[in-house]
């Protein structure tokens, strides 16, 4: 008896989602016009391009955070076995800071902004996209001539 009840409560709760589900598509706007159809595509290929632009910055980022890490560690380990009365050992360890220091503002004066940047570009594009576009579907038969002719101005 028991299961039985469950069985119905699933059968009622996989009927209701499904008509839930079936009202929303139902409700989600298909695009007809050719020009906003266009105008989304080359939304997308802008999308794809920042996305690569902010993936570039993001690993130049990281590239460079490791490498001051790394010369940070070397610092710290060979801080302490420099002979101060050798002048060679003490002008490579400065030598060494210096480079640290000129790392360190790369990474705070452009690496970080460069990221920064990208970052915004990306995000605004996704605002647009979900804006002009989001969730919404292109009528096949449109999408397939605005495909043909194509063509995206350079962002």
């Amino acid at each position: 008896m028991r299961r039985t009840m469950i069985e119905k409560s699933l059968v009622a709760g996989a009927l209701a989602l499904g008509l839930a589900w079936a009202g929303a598509a139902a409700a989600q706007q298909v695009i007809v016009d050719p020009q906003q159809i266009a105008q989304c595509l080359c939304l997308e290929q802008t999308l794809a391009q920042r996305a690569s632009e902010m993936n570039a910055s993001r690993a130049a980022y990281d590239q460079r955070t490791a490498d001051l890490d790394q010369l940070d560690q070397r610092i710290q380990r060979d801080r302490g076995m420099v002979n101060e009365s050798d002048p060679a050992q003490v002008a490579r360890f400065r030598d060494m800071i210096d480079r640290r220091d000129r790392l360190a503002a790369d990474v705070d004066g452009g690496v970080i902004g460069a990221l920064q940047v990208s970052v915004g570009r990306y995000n605004e594009t996704v605002a647009q996209h979900r804006n002009m576009c989001g969730s919404r579907f292109y009528e096949q038969n449109v999408l397939e001539r605005v495909r043909m002719t194509l063509v995206c101005p350079r962002g």
